[in-house]
């Protein structure tokens, strides 16, 4: 198990011909199965192309160096479709605020727990004012752009530390929670969710688009109207935020 800030800033190395490849610039996650799918690399020189290996291809992740069995592991990003569709659905995790699926928002993730022999995200790191814990992979319904959706008693099942993950017994994922390894979109799944959590509540200051425009005022009851504009002037998150029942 290891923290992603364990596994950025690597350098990348193949076995077979003992060559540097650049270091580890960020995880590409996939968010519907919760897992990191590839990491991106480093370009010796700015403008130069961004250059990506398959987790599948990663031989280890050691403490010192990420390892590959040959250097034509590592290809150009252009050369990988399925990598540039999960970068423009921009699911970093980290920086994500959290909500819980009755929709209290609650905290936010600044650290991701990876299994570095499969990619899979076993815990999301939680912080809220005072409070921190580890949230199990289990526990999460949907890994959103913007946002962590979670089971509503996620705070009564936090564990304190890294070492806890390895003996942590899973619980019995509902048959009404659509899992992560299904076909269910996610960030559709979370939409919708947030969308239904929103109206009829009240907006606790003015929302105005880019150019000035009134979306919603201060003390209006939210609408599926007052939803739809939000989402089309990108002020979704903004209007979610400055709501109260």
């Amino acid at each position: 198990m290891k923290f992603k800030n364990q596994i950025v800033g690597l350098p990348v190395l193949s076995i077979i011909e003992v060559a540097y490849l650049g270091n580890v610039q960020n995880l590409v996650i996939n968010p519907v199965n919760g897992s990191v799918e590839y990491l991106m690399i480093e370009p010796e020189q700015w403008y130069q192309e961004r250059y990506v290996i398959s987790i599948k291809d990663v031989a280890a992740i050691g403490q010192d160096a990420v390892t590959t069995e040959t250097k034509d592991k590592v290809v150009s990003i252009t050369t990988v479709p399925n990598a540039i569709e999960l970068l423009h659905k921009s699911v970093g995790v980290i920086g994500a605020r959290v909500m819980t699926r009755n929709g209290k928002i609650s905290g936010s993730v600044d650290e991701i727990i990876i299994d570095d022999k499969t990619g899979k995200i076993s815990a999301c790191r939680w912080v809220a004012e005072d409070k921190t814990g580890l949230i199990p992979v289990n526990l999460v319904i949907t890994f959103g752009k913007e946002m962590l959706v979670v089971e509503d008693n996620f705070e009564m099942e936090l564990l304190e530390d890294i070492s806890l993950l390895e003996n942590y017994a899973p619980a019995i994922i509902k048959d009404d929670v659509p899992s992560l390894v299904t076909e269910v979109d996610p960030l559709k799944y979370f939409d919708d969710k947030q969308k239904q959590y929103l109206v009829g509540r009240t907006v606790t200051t003015d929302i105005l688009t880019e150019q000035g425009d009134i979306i919603a005022e201060q003390g209006e009851k939210v609408t599926q109207e007052i939803v739809d504009r939000a989402v089309a002037a990108d002020k979704f998150v903004e209007l979610t935020i400055n709501t109260r029942e």
